[in-house]
């Protein structure tokens, strides 16, 4: 996550690092000059960290990203390296629905009888969504990005359903586009308040739209506070 990763550069300073991203969108909005953009298999990261001599791993990915976070495990624990996990804090919903999974979710579509419904999950479960569409209007925000858009060409969703936007997104950002869109619904993931998800949840309740949210794995072995994990890297 960007946020994390540039409140992190904020304490390291000039100290040596390389910040690993998926996308060129990730590294226009990380604060380095250090900065590997590509997806790694775990083979990959493993001859990463041994050509750049990585004797830390810290893991601010976000929640749904777990083949990642498995894979940084794999690598540390391989290596002998030590891995620093950060978890984003839940945030509490006072109402809405909240779903287990894509597949939950799209059953809970497939009952709902109006819309338009808001996605706000990225444009990889789009593919997924459009089957359980049915006569509802689904608009998807993505990111402005060849990839994303892609995607949703490859569903044959319509350009007047696509939302490319680059984030973060203001609550009054969020509530004008539901108030545009006339929003019913606003599906989104549990990616905490660094991934928007506070602004998102708020904006539901001034907007009178009810949210829909898909929970993300449960970590365990992890860090909270992102102020004690940075304390902790730097004192080791």
């Amino acid at each position: 996550g960007t946020t994390e990763v540039n409140k992190l550069l904020e304490s390291l300073g000039d100290d040596d690092h390389i910040i690993t991203v998926a996308t060129e969108s990730g590294a226009e909005s990380t604060h380095s000059k250090h900065v590997h953009v590509g997806r790694l298999t775990k083979e990959q990261m493993v001859d990463f960290a041994r050509e750049n001599k990585i004797d830390k791993i810290v893991d601010l990915t976000h929640p749904y990203a777990t083949i990642v976070t498995d894979q940084a495990r794999q690598v540390a624990r391989e290596m002998k390296i030590p891995y620093y996990r950060y978890i984003r804090p839940e945030i509490h919903m006072e109402n809405g629905y909240i779903v287990g999974s894509i597949e939950e979710c799209c059953r809970l579509l497939q009952e709902i009888d109006e819309g338009p419904v808001f996605f706000t999950t990225g444009s990889k479960n789009i593919k997924d969504f459009e089957p359980v569409r049915g006569d509802k209007q689904f608009i998807y925000r993505i990111l402005p990005t060849l990839e994303s858009l892609q995607l949703a060409f490859d569903a044959e969703v319509s350009y007047r359903d696509i939302v490319a936007m680059l984030g973060p997104f203001s609550l009054d950002l969020n509530i004008a586009l539901f108030k545009q869109y006339q929003v019913k619904y606003c599906v989104m993931k549990e990616s905490g308040k660094e991934g928007g998800q506070e602004e998102k949840i708020l904006a539901c309740k001034q907007a009178d739209v009810c949210p829909i949210i898909i929970k993300r794995q449960t970590e365990e072995d992890g860090y909270h506070d992102l102020n004690r994990l940075i304390k902790d890297l730097l004192s080791n």
